[in-house]
């Protein structure tokens, strides 16, 4: 990963174990995608309370919330961004800005971008109760 100039890795929780990638990972911004229900099906990680996504996000690595293979694992993105929700401890603003650090790490063109980081905050500010 370091060699390769990666921006981006999907299933990379096992760099949880390595703190000189886990500073590699902070230090040029690779984002690692997560997808915490198969992690779990799969067997990389005894149950959703010992996922590291906790530990990855703590150690200040870029990560979204992916679903891998819905069908395959009974699972959508909505029950995956309450798992990380869960596992995070976020409310509803922790989660638009989850999804707005995903659309952040895409690779779509700008517009686009600030298309949808204008949605998230829109539907945040209609979900998030006042202060």
């Amino acid at each position: 990963m370091r060699d390769l100039g990666a921006e981006r890795v999907e299933h990379g929780i096992a760099a949880v174990r390595d703190p000189a990638l886990l500073a590699h990972l902070v230090e040029h911004g690779v984002v690692l995608d997560v997808c915490p229900t198969s992690d779990v099906a799969l067997g990389v990680v005894p149950s959703l309370a010992e996922h590291p996504l906790p530990a990855l996000v703590a150690a200040g690595v870029r990560v979204t919330v992916a679903t891998d293979d819905p069908p395959m694992f009974g699972t959508d993105l909505g029950r995956e961004y309450a798992i990380a929700a869960d596992l995070l401890g976020l409310d509803e603003a922790g989660l638009a800005d989850l999804a707005r650090s995903a659309v952040d790490a895409s690779f779509a063109p700008d517009a686009t971008k600030a298309a949808l980081r204008a949605e998230i905050s829109a539907y945040a500010a209609r979900t998030t109760p006042p202060a």
